[in-house]
């Protein structure tokens, strides 16, 4: 069994995060505040005063392999025989990923690392995370049966829980599962559900992070990506097909945003191909240097570098569902109506371990 990096329990903070803002290829527009999961009795409501459309990815480009992209052989991350260890990376433009062998087999933390979550050996299972300031929100509770008729599941499916669960798949380890939806057409509630931690007090900064390190798994059973060929045909009446080109790839993608809890933010999205890596353990290395700074106010972004934020303490990570650009269609539909059918990007995902390895 693992265990989790021993933490102080955080006090719960109000997020400022309208989760569900967002570019509309085109437009941005402020919207209502999430609703909090119904599963969780102590999750935070992002507000209206925060960094929607704050998931624009570093590049464009960021899913596409360094021309050197694959080592010729395995590299273990660990020395002990049949102890977890990660393959070959792939290198992307912005961050590798790497299959994971033997999960969960003799895993201890290494040295300067910060878990957000993690488990270790020798612990305590079906741990709380809510009572590690963990939150999360889920808009389809909201009552509303047209606006997520097109969901491929139940409105509960979508909550976070507060508690992780032991995860047969990877020695038993703990993990927080989620099924992360985002919408593709409209720009409000476009971030429908999500998940973050407030780590404030713990007094990190921008500059003090070489890599953030996320291993998870993309779980098949409740994970569905709408093609680019049938985004083309559903809104063939609406944008032109370069138009859906531009947005999305057909692949998952996963929105992360570290926030400052004023206006300051270093931001990235992640795209792994659901075919090749569904229910397969695997590492993402993202260097820190690699993620997009900028500073917004009222929807309006100017650029930073790192050394910007260096000294700029992190008041929480975000994590959301998003398209391949994190921006929607409605930017491009003129006028915009109700009446435009709604698709959305359901992915079901599983983390193991969320952490800062630390300079």
């Amino acid at each position: 069994m693992q265990s989790l990096i021993k933490t102080c329990a955080l006090s719960l903070m109000v997020a400022g995060l309208t989760a569900c803002g967002g570019s509309g290829g085109g437009g941005k527009k402020p919207e209502q505040p999430p609703v909090s999961s119904s599963s969780s009795s102590s999750s935070i409501a992002p507000s209206s005063s925060s960094i929607a459309s704050s998931f624009t990815p570093a590049s464009s480009s960021s899913s596409t392999p360094a021309s050197s992209s694959e080592a010729s052989s395995s590299v273990a991350s660990s020395a002990a025989a049949g102890s977890e260890n990660t393959l070959a990376a792939t290198t992307y433009t912005n961050y590798s990923v790497a299959e994971i062998a033997n999960c969960g087999v003799n895993i201890t933390a290494a040295d300067k690392t910060f878990a957000f979550f993690a488990d270790y050996d020798s612990g305590v299972q079906n741990q709380s995370v809510s009572s590690l300031n963990f939150s999360g929100w889920n808009h389809a509770t909201n009552g509303s049966t047209t606006e997520w008729v097109n969901l491929k599941n139940t409105p509960n499916t979508y909550n976070f829980s507060t508690s992780a669960a032991v995860n047969d798949s990877c020695n038993g380890v703990d993990t927080i599962n989620v099924v992360l939806v985002k919408k593709v057409a409209d720009w409000d509630r476009q971030h429908s559900n999500g998940f973050e931690r407030s780590i404030i007090s713990y007094g990190y900064k921008f500059g003090d992070i070489e890599n953030l390190v996320l291993d998870l798994k993309i779980n098949s059973a409740k994970t569905t990506i709408p093609s680019v060929d049938s985004l083309k045909t559903t809104y063939a009446s609406y944008v032109n097909a370069a138009t859906v080109d531009g947005l999305d790839s057909g692949k998952v993608n996963l929105g992360i945003t570290l926030h400052d809890g004023g206006n300051l933010n270093a931001a990235i999205i992640v795209e792994l191909d659901q075919s090749t890596l569904k229910d397969k353990w695997v590492r993402v290395t993202i260097p820190m240097k690699n993620l997009t700074f900028y500073s917004e106010v009222n929807y309006v972004r100017t650029a930073k570098t790192l050394a910007d934020l260096s000294n700029v303490v992190i008041k929480r990570g975000l994590f959301v569902g998003e398209t391949r650009t994190g921006a929607v269609l409605r930017g491009n539909i003129n006028p915009w109506s109700a009446n435009v059918p709604e698709t959305f990007k359901e992915t079901d995902i599983s983390f193991k371990k969320i952490e800062f390895q630390l300079k």
